[in-house]
């Protein structure tokens, strides 16, 4: 630009040296006192409008050519910023880890990044420019995701989808379909992503059965050893009984008293099986409309006796309005009795023992708190982890199977239960779950 200008002065400052020098020349001869004719002020002024006729024309000229330098050199600024706009978005689509493909609203495959390749195991030049109908054959799950998508724009989101390649290896595929919208903002096409997760799903698969072998182990361990005692004591009692019968002095005592022994063993062994099938299995729920309040009501009512011979006060407090849950009464209430009874275990010498119930928002959600409290020892941090596995106890004598079975039960209703702890300061358990927001019978038909 600055070169430009300069030139333009340079040619004017000739222009006007040009001009000046033929009037000089001109007036040479007059200048020694010689008339001067008429005709000479005329010539002056045709050539001072000569001079600026030409001058006129030459900054017209100017102004064209710097209009033209500053419009290429706009046109060059804005050709680079796209060529790097264009570069960049090709670096990005071929850097991003999830198969792309972009189709215009015709079906024809407009953009196809490496991953998508390889993941469909077709080379660019077999999908770019042809129609996803050519691609995939009729009966496929992509084609007819894609049909969705651009027939009645209806798309997917993280749809597992069984797709065959060509060297006949079958894949799993995970598929998201997104509607691809123009400058003007309506619709240009479609956008597909694809995620090869065989591999993934198939170690996700093993992950599983090793978690049940795991699991499977632990409560067989832990069915074993709870059986042992009992199983103990009745070949105890019915060697003793034998040993008695057998004697000269048999007491028919002696015989009863290893009887109801041996009864209360049977007993015990039939409780820890009814707890274990509790935790392996719950049972089908009966869903419907819990009231909150009436549940916390009757568990107080039923506790009261219990917490009195403990000397532990018993306190709840219910917000006003609560709405109610969707679960099963008779699960949700021995949820909170196992909780209750932990917490009154917790305080062999005596205690507060509160339960509070609230509700909360979270994003589009309502959820129903229940907290339950106590003042007893609490539990050590290092043992937190470890609450909610089967046959997991901290007090002697326990099953280990009531927080397990009480985590079973809030998982079966969409909710969460949470211990949180300190040693010599009490423990809190806080169980959530799902409120319901419209009545039963809108949402449910008869």
């Amino acid at each position: 630009m600055a070169f430009v200008v300069f030139v333009l002065a340079l040619v004017v400052s000739v222009v006007l040296l040009f001009n000046l020098e033929q009037e000089r020349l001109l007036l040479q001869d007059f200048s020694k006192g010689r008339p001067v004719p008429t005709e000479l002020f005329a010539a002056l002024w045709q050539s001072r409008r000569d001079l600026m006729l030409v001058m006129l024309i030459i900054f017209l000229m100017s102004a064209v050519v710097v209009g033209a330098v500053i419009a290429f050199m706009h046109y060059d600024s804005a050709r680079r910023t796209l060529e790097e706009v264009k570069g960049l978005a090709r670096h990005i689509l071929r850097s991003i880890p999830t198969g792309i493909l972009t189709l215009n609203p015709g079906g024809i495959i407009t953009a196809v990044n490496p991953t998508a390749e390889a993941v469909l195991k077709r080379s660019s030049t077999d999908l770019l420019g042809h129609s996803y109908e050519s691609v995939f054959p009729p009966g496929d799950m992509i084609r007819d995701v894609l049909d969705q998508a651009l027939k009645a724009r209806r798309h997917v989101s993280q749809q597992d989808l069984a797709y065959r390649a060509h060297d006949h290896t079958l894949r799993t595929i995970r598929v998201t379909t997104t509607e691809l919208t123009g400058d003007d903002g309506q619709p240009a096409g479609v956008i597909l992503q694809g995620h090869d997760v065989t591999e993934w799903l198939a170690l996700e698969h093993r992950v599983r059965i090793a978690e049940k072998l795991t699991a499977l182990h632990t409560l067989s361990a832990g069915v074993a050893h709870e059986l042992r005692n009992p199983l103990s004591a009745i070949d105890l009692n019915l060697h003793l009984l034998e040993d008695d019968l057998n004697g000269a002095a048999h007491s028919r005592e002696r015989a009863a008293y290893y009887l109801q022994i041996m009864n209360a063993e049977c007993r015990r062994m039939s409780a820890i099986l009814d707890n274990f099938m509790k935790f392996a299995g719950p049972g089908s729920l009966g869903l419907h409309e819990v009231d909150v309040p009436s549940v916390i009501g009757s568990l107080v009512t039923l506790m009261r006796f219990e917490a009195e011979d403990r000397r532990i006060r018993l306190e709840h407090r219910v917000e006003e309005g609560l709405p109610p849950v969707l679960g099963d009464e008779t699960q949700i209430s021995q949820v909170l009795v196992n909780v209750v009874v932990n917490a009154f275990q917790a305080m062999p010498e005596g205690g507060l023992c509160r339960l509070t119930a609230c509700s909360r928002q979270a994003g589009d959600r309502r959820w129903v708190d229940i907290a339950i409290s106590d003042t007893g020892s609490g539990i050590q941090k290092d043992a937190l982890p470890r609450l909610f596995e089967p046959f997991y106890t901290t007090r002697p004598g326990g099953t280990g199977l009531g927080l397990a079975i009480a985590y079973r039960i809030m998982q079966d209703h969409g909710g969460t239960i949470q211990v949180s702890s300190e040693p010599g300061q009490g423990t809190t358990v806080l169980l959530q779950f799902p409120a319901v927001t419209t009545r039963l019978h809108a949402a449910v038909p008869s």
